[in-house]
């Protein structure tokens, strides 16, 4: 039963990254294409992506927790915080772009 769920999950986490990585080459080739300030908020989405995808992989490999001199750190949490603290600057830009 533990292992199915493990397969499972690892089969969602492999959609996920995949899904992730189109989706930040997809929004690149855009933003070539765009300037401004589109560019920008469309770069912190980005961004807040990547971190994202990143916290998915970091926990495929390495599991959520890191521990650094002692310390333990949960990577996987950091990374999504970061992304979502980037999504709310996007938003934030992209908020100010409809107001002007």
């Amino acid at each position: 039963m533990v292992s199915n769920i493990f397969h499972v999950q690892s089969i969602l986490d492999f959609i996920a990254v995949l899904i992730g990585v189109i989706t930040i080459y997809s929004l690149i080739r855009l933003n070539k294409r765009l300037g401004g300030k589109l560019s920008s908020a469309i770069r912190f989405f980005n961004f807040g992506m990547a971190a994202n995808v990143l916290a998915i992989v970091w926990s495929t490999f390495w599991e959520h927790e890191y521990m650094l001199a002692g310390v333990t750190f949960d990577i996987h949490h950091l990374f999504m915080t970061v992304g979502m603290i980037l999504f709310i600057i996007s938003t934030r830009k992209f908020f100010g772009l409809v107001l002007n």
